[in-house]
């Protein structure tokens, strides 16, 4: 695999988990500690990084006319997209460490399982260009779904008993499994979409001749 080939497939996804462990592990640290200005800073720069490393992929291997980052929408919309975005993401981490720490594992985990549902679908239908609905049972969206809320579980549980080193080692784990199996999910997804579309025009232009039927050129 040449330098240019490993930009496209591989680094976006290994910036995005970096980043966005970078904004989990080091917000509650540092909210623990009462440096809440820190921690909010941390928490929205690591989650801009992971979304801005992911929307580079989507654009270099699949163009830029899709997604909330796509050529011709204004920057000021781009903008407003990717926060809301980040904030959508960021509101459901925040909600998973309150609710556990409130109430407990099991409702902490549904709240975790249930917000990157549909997190996760929503993005998987931005790409594919189709309702998010399609994918809130699907087994891709599933798939990554559990596994990042596996491991921000078990990072959770580990840093509220004392072992935050090992805790972030898990998340670690859990977000780089999720964002290679995320990878292939969309890469399968938007190539079947594209290859159905192909199609369609293809067909769509041979019943176009047809209708037309044989040229004259006699006069």
């Amino acid at each position: 695999m040449g330098p240019l080939q490993l930009l496209k497939t591989k680094l976006p996804f290994a910036i995005a988990t970096i980043g966005e462990f970078v904004a989990l592990y080091f917000w509650l640290m540092f909210w623990d500690q009462g440096a809440h200005i820190t921690a909010t800073i941390v928490l929205w720069s690591g989650f801009f990084t992971e979304r801005i490393a992911v929307l580079y992929w989507v654009k270099v291997n699949f163009g830029g006319h899709i997604g909330i980052a796509a050529d011709h929408k204004p920057w000021w919309e781009k903008l407003i997209g990717l926060t809301l975005i980040c904030l959508s993401e960021i509101t459901v981490w925040v909600a998973f460490v309150f609710v556990y720490d409130q109430f407990g594992i099991l409702p902490a985990f549904l709240v975790l399982f249930v917000g990157e549902q549909l997190e996760h679908s929503v993005e998987l239908g931005l790409l594919a260009q189709t309702s998010w609905k399609n994918f809130i049972f699907s087994r891709s969206a599933t798939m990554i779904t559990l596994l990042e809320a596996g491991g921000g579980l078990a990072w959770l549980y580990l840093v509220r008993h004392g072992q935050p080193q090992l805790g972030g080692l898990m998340i670690l784990l859990g977000l780089t499994i999720e964002h290679v199996v995320q990878g292939g999910a969309i890469k399968k997804k938007m190539k079947a979409e594209l290859a159905a579309r192909s199609a369609a025009a293809a067909s769509e232009r041979g019943s176009t001749e047809r209708d037309l039927g044989p040229v004259s050129l006699e006069t």
